[in-house]
């Protein structure tokens, strides 16, 4: 048998004789590594992993900044758009992209309210996006038609606007939910508010669009409509997109934002109301700043949750100095009979290995059950929380974890118990009582370290409640209570007009409010259908 499988056969046998100290050390430490393996898998799954897109690290974020305005993170206009193409050749292509809510029919005129992206015909292939079945789009389908309206969003056309066919890709879930996978789905039209849109393809599976909150993009829009705009006479104020670029390969960020510098300069000359308005564009990564608003926050708490394991790593500590002190006598006797201080320290940190290893397995079970009430229980807007588990990465970080903990709580145990002074610890009768004036020196210096750790957690804590307090007093300046919000798509072919749409809101108005108040929401419900 080899000293490390005798070491170990030692260690579980002595583990055993005390069942209460080493359960209360492998509870210990479970608790610790439970929860940085948790909070791990969200900072893995949201800060760490590539986004899920070709090459991600070439992709960039567009955002417009009206300085004067102090407004941030504006849409851009898509008059601006062939500027951007022709004024940055470092990048291979920009796209863009703007979402809302249609109505979409069924074979029986029923409505249902589905998230419809409209995008520029080159944005899946920006993204390098995969088109599961079906075809992506193509120039042609973004040509304007000599009757159609200049632009519309990407989203279907008021009423009385002409109605040019528009292509449609549809995500995966949509396909399957609404369509039921239906294998012959491209070529078929389907009706999303007064337009026709011809269905050419259904996106890869489990698709998302990561940008940050701030950009109000949906991450999962159910159908994508091909934006049909004539950028060389779009409008330059009115604005909507959100665009993406892709880089070069060898081109950088920087180089980039020297070249969109030019071009905003070239439109601040040529448009005087972006001069006065202080409009600039940044060139931002899209991970870095798709995680901007978050990472503040995960990392907060990842330090919080490393803090836990430090205490935890502490209180065993505490527990194997107490330890030692009660097997000093063992210790003398193994030391008369031959056995080196380092193995001596071998056997002492093989017991604090086991424990690790046994709190590491108990520690991961804990984590599941913590990842899964995170994905339940976590804020909807968190980018990539369906995404969140324990895969390999999480697993290493554990096993990681629970190697620098036992470590960390075995080796200053293990370095004191080794010193054994034979010859007053062999002529004292009985067991050791306590620890010498050294043993007690490291207790007292393990029991400040975990007091200034909690104090620390215990003040980072209270700043987060008082926070989270202030936020749910704050006043949003108006009364919120029994207020809802409702949303009426205009499907009427007869409200062309302003007279019309005024005759129509005041006639909703009136229904609304003669059955509100008896019949709440259902009366409003059914004075919108009638």
């Amino acid at each position: 048998m080899s000293a490390l499988q005798s070491d170990l056969t030692f260690a579980f046998r002595t583990l055993r004789k005390s069942p209460g100290f080493t359960a209360t050390a492998i509870i210990t430490i479970a608790l610790g590594i439970g929860a940085s393996t948790a909070i791990f898998s969200v900072v893995n799954a949201v800060l760490l992993r590539p986004l899920p897109y070709a090459q991600p690290d070439r992709l960039a974020l567009i955002q417009t900044d009206l300085s004067a305005r102090k407004v941030y993170d504006f849409p851009l206009a898509p008059g601006d758009l062939p500027d951007l193409r022709s004024g940055a050749p470092l990048f291979e292509d920009i796209a863009g992209i703007a979402n809302g809510r249609q109505a979409l029919y069924n074979d029986a005129g029923e409505p249902e309210m589905v998230i419809v992206a409209g995008v520029t015909s080159n944005f899946f292939r920006t993204l390098g996006a995969h088109i599961a079945r079906g075809r992506d789009f193509v120039d042609d389908d973004a040509i304007v038609a000599a009757s159609a309206p200049a632009e519309n969003n990407g989203l279907p056309p008021a009423p009385g606007a002409a109605q040019q066919p528009t292509s449609g890709i549809l995500s995966d879930g949509m396909w399957r939910r609404r369509f039921g996978g239906d294998p012959q789905i491209v070529g078929k039209k389907v009706r999303i508010g007064n337009q026709s849109v011809e269905i050419v393809g259904v996106l890869q599976p489990n698709f998302e669009l990561l940008w940050p909150g701030s950009a109000d993009i949906n991450p999962h829009p159910d159908i994508y409509n091909a934006i049909r705009i004539d950028l060389a006479t779009a409008s330059r104020v009115n604005v909507f997109l959100r665009a993406v670029g892709r880089l070069k390969p060898n081109a950088t960020f920087a180089r980039a934002q020297a070249q969109i510098d030019a071009v905003v300069k070239d439109l601040r000359q040529r448009f005087p109301i972006k001069e006065t308005a202080g409009y600039k564009i940044r060139v931002e990564p899209m991970h870095d700043y798709a995680v901007a608003d978050v990472k503040p926050a995960l990392l907060a708490l990842m330090g919080a949750v490393a803090f836990v394991l430090l205490i935890a790593c502490a209180n065993v500590a505490n527990l194997l100095l107490v330890r030692a002190s009660q097997r000093e006598r063992d210790l003398a006797v193994r030391s008369a009979l031959g056995c080196s201080r380092w193995e001596l320290i071998q056997q002492m940190l093989v017991e604090s290995f086991v424990i690790s290893a046994a709190g590491a397995l108990l520690g991961i079970a804990l984590a599941w059950v913590g990842v899964r009430a995170l994905v339940v229980i976590g804020p909807p807007n968190l980018m990539r929380l369906g995404e969140v588990g324990l895969n390999a990465q999480v697993l290493l970080f554990s096993v990681i974890a629970a190697a620098m903990a036992a470590l960390l709580f075995g080796v200053v145990p293990a370095l004191r118990a080794s010193r054994v002074d034979l010859g007053s610890t062999l002529r004292a009768t009985g067991r050791s009582g306590g620890l010498s004036g050294a043993g007690k020196w490291l207790r007292n210096s393990v029991v400040v370290v975990e007091v200034a750790l909690a104090f620390v957690l215990l003040v980072g804590s209270g700043l987060m409640i008082r926070s989270f307090a202030a936020v749910q007093s704050a006043r949003p300046g108006f009364d919120a209570s029994a207020v809802v919000m409702l949303q009426v798509p205009n499907q009427n072919q007869n409200l062309r007009g302003p007279d019309a749409i005024r005759a129509f809101t005041q006639q909703l108005q009136d229904k609304l409010s003669a059955d509100w108040p008896e019949r709440g929401l259902q009366g409003a419900a059914d004075a919108l259908h009638n």
